[in-house]
């Protein structure tokens, strides 16, 4: 009885998030991924979004290559709570990259600098794949807290980006 009753508080405590940024961590989301975000060099990127004038150049930039321009509607950010990110693998040879968020993923906040793993996906050497550019992305919404840097690492550690 008290455990539900503990749960019930909790979860009626508005940015309920927050005790877990003091704990190091803040939460994250996915706002939108696709396989053709306009990125043209190799090198992954990550770009920092902190308004509504940044998230609508990060759009213009997402959707330049579409015919059409226009890609899926996305949700506004609250940008007194949260940031943007906007992940991008940089361009591959094939479809079939992808990159995602892992299941539970969080951020973990460490002396002012935000770590992030995400998936880097690339399809096997032996599958077959089509044979089209394509440039993966995600755009990301980050609770907000003391941090002024985000670091994307892979799955296994290694340091993809970083942005500021």
């Amino acid at each position: 009885m008290v455990g539900v009753a503990a749960l019930l508080l909790s979860a009626c405590q508005p940015w309920a998030g927050k005790a877990s940024q003091r704990e190091g961590k803040a939460a994250v989301a996915v706002v939108y991924s696709g396989a053709h975000c306009g990125r043209r060099e190799a090198a992954p990127r990550a770009s920092w979004i902190d308004d509504a004038r940044q998230l609508e150049a990060s759009l213009r930039h997402i959707r330049a290559d579409r015919l059409g321009g226009q890609p899926a509607s996305l949700p506004n950010l609250d940008f007194r709570h949260e940031i943007g990110l906007l992940v991008e693998m940089g361009q591959q040879p094939t479809l079939g990259y992808r990159l995602t968020l892992g299941e539970g993923e969080e951020l973990h906040i460490s002396q002012g600098r935000a770590r992030l793993s995400l998936n880097w996906i690339q399809p096997p050497a032996d599958a077959i794949v089509a044979q089209a550019l394509s440039s993966p992305c995600l755009l990301l919404k980050l609770e907000r807290g003391d941090y002024t840097s985000v670091q994307v690492l892979d799955t296994q550690g290694a340091l993809k980006v970083e942005a500021r």
